[in-house]
């Protein structure tokens, strides 16, 4: 009797490993830019499957040459250099498109700026905001981002060597935040849906980013890169496919990305 219990409970315990009940967990590796947008995403995938997914945070990049060496499961970026670079046997998909916005002081009066007046702010030739039709103040310039300002420079908008420029310390996306909220003067990039309420999000030429305006009219965006081995275990292409269905594409909306799939 003993030994057809123990048989029994060893078939049901390898019945429920291979059915997903005791799936071994996904990590996610990401920086700053991106986590956000893995964590909800594997939140609803847990619920959806039972799948534990743990994201954690780094710099920019660590996490897509983490997991093209096979060294964390997943990898998440906007970062576009590295990608050029990936070992083969690599997989990357892009799930979504994270557009940069430009944040300001709340007490700044400036709502919308010119393309060309942006590109004469970051190039260093607008030093003032009196410049531009605002305030007689310092353009306490530019918030650097490192998963943004690839993006800015690639779309006709490159950064002039002497802007005057604020130091982030710590998490990139909570340190421009602060820096635009504590500084009247301060011009921050922002991953669009990461600004913090207590910052205004200006438009450029009028426009924000959507799914109307973007990207003929609101060309600022970088691509939100997944990426893996090309022979990632089931679980980690299920977690691919769950961010590419509807469901994922809705969460990547709910963050104010813009959708590859509608």
């Amino acid at each position: 009797m003993k030994k057809r219990t123990f048989i029994a409970t060893l078939f049901f315990s390898i019945v429920f490993v291979r059915s997903g009940v005791a799936a071994e967990a996904i990590g996610i590796l990401g920086d700053p830019c991106t986590a956000p947008l893995a964590e909800k995403l594997g939140v609803a995938f847990t619920k959806k499957t039972g799948t534990e997914v743990k994201v954690e945070t780094a710099a920019c990049a660590a996490g897509i040459y983490k997991a093209s060496n096979g060294l964390v499961d997943i990898g998440v970026s906007t970062h576009e250099v590295v990608l050029t670079y990936l070992p083969d046997g690599t997989a990357n998909k892009v799930i979504a498109r994270a557009p940069t916005v430009v944040l300001v002081n709340k007490a700044n009066p400036i709502n919308n700026l010119q393309l060309q007046q942006l590109k004469d702010i970051l190039s260093g030739k607008v030093k003032n905001w009196k410049e531009v039709g605002g305030n007689d103040s310092e353009i306490k310039n530019v918030l650097l981002q490192p998963c943004t300002t690839t993006i800015f420079a690639k779309r006709s908008a490159p950064f002039g060597k002497d802007i005057n420029r604020l130091t982030q310390e710590g998490n990139p996306v909570a340190s421009t935040n602060k820096l635009v909220e504590a500084n009247e003067g301060a011009m921050g990039l922002q991953i669009y849906g990461y600004e913090s309420p207590d910052v205004k999000v200006i438009t450029i030429d009028g426009y924000l980013p959507d799914e109307n305006s973007f990207p003929s009219k609101y060309k600022f965006y970088q691509d939100y890169n997944v990426v893996t081995k090309e022979n990632a275990n089931s679980n980690i292409t299920a977690f691919v496919d769950f961010a590419m269905s509807p469901e994922g594409q809705e969460i990547a909306a709910s963050l104010k990305h813009i959708r590859v799939k509608k």
